[in-house]
């Protein structure tokens, strides 16, 4: 990874820290830990994943807290919210999906907590495998400048600076704590490794906040003994990430998992086809955080942990409490995740009235992929104004979100506004460079292609083709059907069905 003026700029924290620590007795008698930080949490994006609330230009952002990244970026879905003129760098970053060129803007002011930079360069993530839902992500450079406290239970991260602490035991929470010494890091990441054991084999792990669940590498889980073909696997959708790929994912039932003093039988959890960029072997993720208390005593080079309870290691299909406490608690995110859950009937019975009423709870507080969503539903009932302004929401919120443009583009011919359609579809694909997909949907709504063209254009990789030509071929027949050319929507709707439905039935334009 590459350090920027943001991450410079963020290592004021550490300033504070110390002036922090510093001043809080000039003469201690003993160890004093003293807390001199702490972030609220929240659930964002349809991941729920673990970000805080930061601002930039003095405007408010939502920001990743990833311990497994190891540097801070800025996200497309911040530089076009805020249109941001971007400059290519060169460089690029690793991710689980593979590479991502970076980018680099100017800003006057990013702050997250007590952390604030001022004028400066900063780098912007350019390839993610769907747009993301946050605006920014801090690492474990910025995050581990001190010891800090994952308590997920609170929805609170605490930094700590110890006075004269040596080796006296930091879990000040609870007896029932039990400690990790560090064994390694890789590169420039502070987050360390250490040794955990799965079905009896010595692994590394490390604690990824920015993982949803605890995941082993396929190589690590090949020496453990799994089988992905065995009746204890199944295969999962892919994941996607920092970089373009899409990563093959399995779940898996280990044997064992012993994680220092915890011991833990058939455990559930996923396996990635892929490498970590960090190189280790698990990734210990907020499905873990839930069930423990963690503080990353960085002072004395070791974890402490303690369990809450519940079941860490069980990928749950249906709603889990805490999913349905953060949407009853007014988290669009969450209410978002229920629709879902309702309408496909994942473990519960389906219900549509209650996905409905979920998905126009999320939508109604802005929810760009709520929006999203509700304007398809809409667009299938031939409500193409009520459609329209739900997608311009969505696209508003996200901009990044090239599916709500093209989505946006239909809803606008069929309400009879054809020039709104292409002034809109021009003015959200200007942000992005030209070719890259998906902007020869874009090129071809606007008659700068034709049908051929666009076909070349989603067959030129060959790992991605089948997914873009099937993308292709959807939005085809949507514009023949909004220029009224039934026959030729026919035709390519019946093409998409032969070779694309059902896998292909969630195709987009991402």
């Amino acid at each position: 990874m590459y350090t920027s003026t943001f991450s410079r700029g963020l290592a004021l924290l550490a300033a504070l820290l110390c002036a922090s620590a510093a001043s809080a007795d000039d003469n201690p008698p003993k160890c004093q830990y003293v807390m001199v930080g702490e972030l609220p949490l929240r659930y964002s994006g349809p991941g729920l994943a673990l970000t805080t609330e930061g601002r930039v230009n003095g405007t408010p952002a939502t920001v990743l807290i990833n311990t497994g990244g190891s540097d801070n970026f800025l996200t497309r879905t911040l530089t076009e919210r805020l249109d941001l003129p971007l400059s290519m760098t060169g460089k690029h970053a690793l991710g689980i999906g593979g590479y991502s060129r970076l980018y680099q803007t100017r800003l006057s002011e990013f702050a997250v907590g007590p952390a604030r930079a001022g004028k400066g360069h900063f780098m912007v993530l350019g390839d993610t495998g769907a747009p993301p839902p946050y605006d920014a992500t801090v690492g474990a450079p910025f995050l581990l400048q001190a010891d800090m406290e994952v308590s997920l239970a609170e929805k609170k991260l605490r930094f700590f600076r110890p006075r004269d602490c040596g080796s006296t035991f930091l879990g000040y929470w609870s007896q029932d704590v039990f400690t990790l010494p560090y064994v390694n890091h890789f590169g420039s990441n502070p987050n360390p490794h250490f040794m955990i054991e799965v079905n009896g084999k010595e692994m590394t792990a490390q604690i990824s906040t920015g993982a949803a669940s605890t995941a082993i590498m396929s190589s690590a889980a090949r020496k453990a003994g799994l089988r992905l073909d065995s009746p204890n696997s199944a295969r999962m959708s892919d994941v996607t990430g920092v970089g373009t790929d899409r990563v093959g994912r399995w779940s898996t039932t280990l044997d064992t998992l012993k994680i220092g003093a915890e011991v833990v039988r058939n455990a559930e959890i996923e396996v990635l086809d892929t490498s970590d960029p960090s190189n280790a072997d698990v990734l210990l993720g907020d499905d873990f955080l839930r069930a423990h208390r963690v503080l990353f005593a960085m002072s004395q080079g070791k974890l402490y942990i303690s369990y809450l309870g519940g079941e860490p290691f069980k990928l749950h299909r249906g709603l889990e409490p805490w999913v349905v406490q953060e949407a009853e608690s007014g988290n669009p995110d969450a209410q978002l995740v229920m629709a879902g859950v309702y309408r496909a009937g994942r473990a519960v019975p389906r219900d549509d009235k209650q996905a409905d009423a979920w998905l126009e709870k999320a939508a109604a507080l802005g929810h760009p992929q709520a929006n999203l969503q509700l304007g398809r539903r809409l667009m299938a009932q031939h409500r193409y104004a009520d459609a329209a302004g739900h997608l311009r929401r969505a696209l508003d919120a996200q901009p990044a979100s090239r599916a709500s443009a093209l989505w946006l583009y239909i809803a606008r011919l069929r309400n009879g506004q054809p020039d709104l359609a292409k002034q809109e579809l021009e003015a959200a694909f200007s942000r992005g460079e030209r070719g890259d997909w998906p902007s020869p949907i874009a090129d071809f709504y606007l008659g700068k292609i034709d049908a051929a063209a666009l076909l070349d254009a989603a067959g030129k990789e060959s790992d991605l083709s089948k997914a873009r030509t099937c993308a292709a071929t959807l939005f085809m027949s949507e514009l023949y059907g909004a220029r009224d050319d039934t026959a030729q929507a026919e035709a390519t709707l019946a093409s998409w069905r032969a070779h694309c439905a059902p896998a292909a039935q969630t195709a987009s334009a991402k």
